[in-house]
């Protein structure tokens, strides 16, 4: 079959970059960005470009900004690269929005929005009390959940496969003085894409956080691709409550372009493109009370 999907290019054409996304999901953005009308083009690059690099990229006059979701720290080792990071990214020591403003970068986390939004909506609907967390995984996503969870009054620890990174991460987030304590945790707060592998239950460690857990958040999405969360599966067949990634995606893309579009205004209008445009561009669900 032949892939009939173009996009448009001129000389005033921007681009929003990202260190992921397939082609239905490249195609996804453009098609919305063109309902907003707005001549933006969404361009992706391999995960494994360095910091230096993509700041560069991002820097460039025809740049509006970029997302990071890479892995390998680039969440964190791009921070150097920028020239303003607001505070919560800098606690967190995570950006994951990056806008270019007149050739100067300025940070942002818009995952901890997303990320309370999706954990008080699992609240909401599960009816389920929350008292513990446990965080696994040292990436980008650990240091947001952390936060938000204290926020929340939730007692939070974190784990992985690694200890050694996972103390290089508590140190880096300045919670090393916080106790480590162990399970049953209420909650599973699974940052890492082990949902994706048949045998995710043989990552040192994991089988033992879901001892007497009633909730599990997981920041992987394979079924987003149409493929197996088998995490998710688990999760079903042995009743615990289960948070989707794309609750938590879904809402910090909104925020995301909200910061895209900052100065923007509807073609031919005087009107701001406002979180319901963009919600509906993308087709994301208008949750409840923001939920």
């Amino acid at each position: 079959m032949t892939n009939k999907f173009k996009i448009e290019l001129n000389t005033k054409t921007k681009f929003l970059l990202s260190t992921s996304g397939s082609q239905s999901s490249i195609e996804k953005h453009n098609e919305a960005l063109k309902k907003i009308g707005l001549n933006l083009v969404y361009f992706t690059f391999p995960d494994n470009i360095t910091p230096e690099v993509y700041a560069g990229l991002l820097r460039s006059p025809f740049v509006r900004g970029g997302a990071i979701t890479a892995k390998d720290g680039l969440k964190s080792t791009i921070i150097p690269f920028l020239d303003e990071v607001e505070p919560l990214a800098e606690k967190t020591l995570a950006v994951n929005t990056v806008v270019n403003n007149s050739g100067k970068l300025f940070g942002f986390n818009t995952d901890a929005a997303g990320f309370k939004i999706a954990i008080l909506k699992g609240l909401e609907e599960f009816k389920v009390e929350i008292k513990t967390a446990v965080i696994y995984g040292n990436g980008g996503v650990s240091g947001v959940a952390f936060k938000v969870l204290q926020d929340l009054g939730i007692k939070a620890t974190i784990v992985g496969r690694n200890l050694e990174k996972v103390m290089k991460k508590r140190m880096d987030l300045g919670i090393e003085n916080i106790p480590h304590f162990d399970g049953p945790y209420d909650l599973i707060v699974d940052a890492t894409p082990i949902s994706s592998k048949s045998n995710f239950l043989d990552a040192i460690g994991f089988s033992e956080t879901l001892n007497g857990c009633k909730m599990v958040f997981c920041h992987n999405m394979p079924e987003k691709d149409g493929e197996t969360n088998y995490l998710m599966e688990y999760c079903t067949k042995k009743n615990i409550y289960f948070i989707p990634g794309k609750w938590m995606y879904n809402s910090q893309l909104s925020k995301q372009y909200e910061l895209y579009f900052e100065g923007y205004t509807k073609p031919n209008t005087k009107s701001k493109i406002t979180e319901e445009d963009i919600k509906t561009a993308w087709d994301l669900k208008l949750l409840k009370n923001n939920l």
